[in-house]
C-alpha cells in the first residue's frame, strides 16, 4: 500500500487529506506553519509534541495548532493498518473574522487553550465540512457548515467571553432572503450574499432563519430547488439540463437529493409521471 496524500483549497483555507500506508513509529521533523493547523484523526491514535509537552491523540479526535508554534507527531506504535487524516489550515485573520461574525463584535485572534479536543459532535461536523468542500454541495452548504463549525469552537473551546445575540423576530430579513433563494434557486450563492441582503449578520442570519421557518438555510434552498427539479422533470427536459438549470453541481448531486427528498430517484419519477399520466388518459 502507498501513501495517498491529496490537497484542494476552499477560499483562501486549505484542506488536505492523508492515508498513511503501515509503518513504524517515527517523529515527524519538528516544524510550524504560519495558520491554525486543526487534523482530524480517523483511526489512528499519535503523539504531538507541542509547547515543550506530549499530547496523547485519540482516534477521533480533532487536534489544534496555534500560527508560528514549534511542533512534531509520530504513531504510538508499530501501526498494522492504514492511517487517515484529514487536515485543515486557515489563517488567524480568516478565523478572527469569522468568529468575531459569530459574536457580532471584534474579538481578539482565539485562542485554544487544550490543543486535543474530544468531542464526538464537533468532530463529526469537521468532518461533514471537510468532505463537503470536496464535491458534491453548495456553496451556502459549505458556507454554513464552516460557520457552524468555527461558532462551535470559539463559543466551547476557546478563552474568548462569548455571549450570542438572542433570536428576536426578523420576518421582514427572513422574507427577503425566502424570496431570493425562490427567485434563484440556480445561483450558487454564498451566506455572505444572504447576509446581505437580509441586512444581518451571517451567523445571526443561520439561527433566526431556522428559529423561524423551522429548517436551515441550505435545507430551504434545497427543498425549492428539488421542487423546480420535479415540474421540469415533468415537462420532459433532460436530467443533465435539469440539474444544470436547477444549480446541481451535476445530475448525480441531483439525484442524490432528489432521492433524500423524494424517496426515489429522477428518472424513477420521471417514468411514474409518464405512467400516471398514459393512466389518465385511459
Amino acid at each position: 500500500m502507498q501513501h495517498t496524500i491529496k490537497g484542494w483549497l476552499f477560499e483562501d483555507i486549505l484542506l488536505e487529506f492523508y492515508r498513511y500506508a503501515p509503518c513504524p513509529p517515527e517523529w515527524l521533523p519538528e516544524h510550524c506553519h504560519d495558520e491554525y493547523q486543526f487534523c482530524l484523526s480517523l483511526d489512528c491514535p499519535g503523539e504531538y509534541y507541542y509547547r515543550g509537552t506530549h499530547y496523547w491523540v485519540p482516534t477521533n479526535s480533532l487536534s489544534v495548532i496555534h500560527p508560528g508554534e514549534m511542533h512534531t507527531g509520530r504513531d504510538i506504535e508499530d501501526r498494522q493498518t492504514a492511517a487517515t487524516f484529514r487536515m485543515l489550515y486557515i489563517s488567524s485573520n480568516a478565523a478572527t473574522s469569522i468568529a468575531s461574525d459569530v459574536v457580532e463584535k471584534e474579538i481578539n485572534t482565539p485562542f485554544f487553550a487544550e490543543p486535543i479536543i474530544l468531542n464526538v459532535e464537533l468532530a463529526q461536523h469537521y468532518l461533514e465540512f471537510h468532505k463537503a468542500t470536496q464535491g458534491l454541495t453548495s456553496r451556502l452548504e459549505q458556507d454554513s457548515l464552516l460557520q457552524s463549525l468555527i461558532a462551535q469552537l470559539v463559543v466551547n473551546h476557546t478563552n474568548a467571553a462569548v455571549e450570542l445575540r438572542p433570536t428576536g423576530s426578523e420576518r421582514k430579513a427572513t422574507q427577503r432572503v425566502r424570496e431570493y433563494l425562490q427567485n434563484q434557486y440556480g445561483e450558487n450563492v454564498t451566506l455572505n450574499r444572504l447576509a446581505e441582503i437580509a441586512g444581518l449578520s451571517s451567523y445571526y442570519l443561520s439561527r433566526v432563519f431556522k428559529a423561524e421557518v423551522g429548517i436551515s438555510l441550505k435545507q430551504y434552498q434545497s427543498q425549492i430547488r428539488i421542487n423546480r427539479a420535479k415540474i421540469l422533470i415533468s415537462q420532459g427536459i433532460s436530467l443533465q439540463q435539469v440539474a444544470t438549470d436547477t444549480g446541481f453541481v451535476d445530475q448525480s448531486h441531483l439525484t442524490h437529493h432528489f432521492k433524500r427528498f423524494v424517496q426515489t430517484t429522477p428518472g424513477q419519477y420521471r417514468l411514474q409521471d409518464r405512467k400516471n399520466l398514459q393512466d389518465r388518459s385511459d
